[in-house]
This record gives structure tokens, sequence and C-alpha cells, in this order.
């Protein structure tokens, strides 16, 4: 969503939130629009994004999510209900519509590359695995449900997505691997709803504490995808040189064992992440191709496609090999 907001709209949604319009301050966005302000709790974080991209609905369905695993200890920005108490407001013209939603604002700065220690490999995944460990007994209060992680569109369109010279040698390594990942098996131990999304900018650290934010791309989804998608993030490096391979095998080592501190994967499934780390290279791709069909890309992501595209057309893996 990158339309400016209507200012009415932003006044409406500041008000269903209890958040005063003198404090708002924008702070970019993506698939939303996001915003922070001062309310009667502190600050909160203010999205709003467009109800075609996620519904009414899959924001509610997030929220109950979200309210369940901070129960539970995970550490997590909790969700803040609208004045008429649910947690997603609709606001706008019908066609104009948006989805609001706000969380408090949660301590600390996201990870970056200096970040990349033992202590914080362990706490990371000690996160996940808390995480996981949560979701395994969940059970919607609502018939309100999310999508299936095959159902993002970027996956159903990624075809239409791509450059015509791509279709093939790109989309369909993406519909085959899709195809050969659905029939593993989804049994409660290892598959579930999770975050789908928990890269460097999703996690803050404050002092040795982490946290995680924004569970818009929450999905069920197996967990060691959700580990691979964070070693995914971590092994490439688009605009620099390429992170060496000790520290790679120091965040991998780290960051599994502080998992298995909090939730127990088996060798078969762990066996699993290279393939789902190859997932995610992919539906990576074709969404910075679906971004630049309507606006500029950014450094990164040119260098991520000029970099990926080879790298994927000559089936390398996207964790390096031993040397």
């Amino acid at each position: 969503m990158t339309a400016p907001v209507d200012p009415a709209v932003l006044e409406a949604a500041l008000a269903q939130y209890g958040l005063d319009p003198a404090t708002s301050r924008f702070l970019g966005g993506f698939e939303s629009q996001v915003f922070e302000a001062r309310g009667r709790d502190g600050v909160a974080v203010l999205k709003l994004g467009d109800p075609g991209h996620r519904s009414r609905d899959a924001v509610e369905a997030e929220c109950e999510w979200l309210e369940y695993l901070t129960a539970r200890g995970v550490s997590a920005a909790p969700a803040i209900r609208a004045a008429d108490g649910r947690y997603a407001a609709l606001l706008g013209e019908p066609g104009q519509a948006v989805c609001a939603r706000a969380y408090a604002k949660a301590p600390g700065a996201p990870l970056s590359a200096d970040d990349l220690t033992p202590e914080v490999a362990a706490a990371w995944g000690r996160l996940l695995g808390r995480l996981h460990a949560a979701t395994k007994a969940y059970v919607p209060p609502s018939p309100r449900r999310r999508h299936a992680w095959h159902e993002d569109g970027d996956f159903v369109r990624a075809r239409e997505l791509l450059l015509e010279d791509e279709r093939e040698p790109i989309g369909g390594r993406l519909e085959r691997l899709v195809a050969e990942l659905r029939g593993l098996p989804t049994d409660r131990d290892a598959f579930g709803l999770v975050h789908t999304d928990a890269h460097f900018g999703n996690v803050l650290r404050d002092g040795g504490a982490l946290m995680l934010i924004d569970f818009d791309d929450c999905a069920y989804e197996w967990f060691a995808s959700d580990l691979g998608i964070v070693l995914f993030y971590v092994a490439i490096d688009p605009l620099g040189p390429g992170r060496p391979p000790g520290l790679l095998r120091m965040f991998r080592d780290r960051f599994l064992e502080g998992y298995a501190q909090e939730n127990a994967l088996s060798a078969r499934w762990l066996s699993e992440i290279d393939r789902f780390m190859k997932l995610r290279e992919l539906v990576l791709y074709t969404a910075i191709r679906r971004v630049g069909r309507r606006e500029a890309l950014d450094p990164w992501c040119r260098a991520y496609l000029e970099r990926h595209r080879p790298r994927i057309l000559d089936d390398r893996p996207v964790w390096p090999e031993a040397p």
C-alpha cells in the first residue's frame, strides 16, 4: 500500500485507538502505511493496510493469535483493541477503504549484521522455539482463520508476476518445489500457525532481550520453514561481499541450540531446512518482481535480483556449502 493515506481516514483511525493526532508521525511502510502516536497507555504503532491484501477477519485472526502467544510468555508487541472492542477497524469509502490495527510500540532497535553474535543467535532461536512450543496447542477462539502458506498471492500468482523469460526457469522451479513440499506431513509437532517472517527487521533488541514484531504474514506452515527463513536472511548479503563461512556455521549452530532449549524438532525436520531456504529465495524473488511492477526498486532489491537470478538458474544452495 504505497498511496498516501487520506488525512480524514488517518484521523479516524487514530481516534479508534485513542491516539493523539498531534503526536502522529509517519514511519514508512511496504504492505501497510505505518505511523506512531501517543495514547493514554504510551506510544503505539498504527498500521493502515489494503483490505484486499489482508482482510479485516485476517487481521483479527492475527491479533487473536498474538494475544494467545503473549499470554504464554512469547516476547512480542501486543495488539491494541479499537473503540468497538475489535482489533481491526475498516475505515474509508468503498474502493478506498483501509484496514487499521494498532500495537504497543516495542522497545529496542531492529537487529543488524553487527548483532550476529553467539548470544543473539541463541536468543533468536529460543524466541522461535518458545513461539512454536506455544502454537502447538493453539485453537482459534473464533471462526476467523489465517491462510496456509501456499495460499499467499506470491505463490499463487508467481508466473504472472515474473518477467516472461523467468516464468518457466524460475516460476516453474517455485511451482515444482511447492508441489513437493505440499506432500510433507502436517502433524502438530511440526506444523502450525507461525510467524513466517522473523528476519532482522522484525526482531528488536533491547539490551539482551529480543522481541518479535510484525505478524502480518503469519500463516500455517512448518516450524522448520520458520527456522529456514531466519537462516536464509542471515546467509544472504546482496549489497555486501557475503558473510564469512565461519560466522554462518557459528550462527546456525547456536541458533538451533537455542531453539532446542524451548522446543524439540526432530532431525528429520531439521534436514528440510535447506529446502525451505530455497523456497524463501524463490518466493522473495517473485515478491520483488511484484513490487517492481508498481514502483522503483531500492538498491537492496535490485541487488537481490541481480545476485540471486544466476544462483536460482544454476540450482545453487542458499546456505554456503562447506569448504
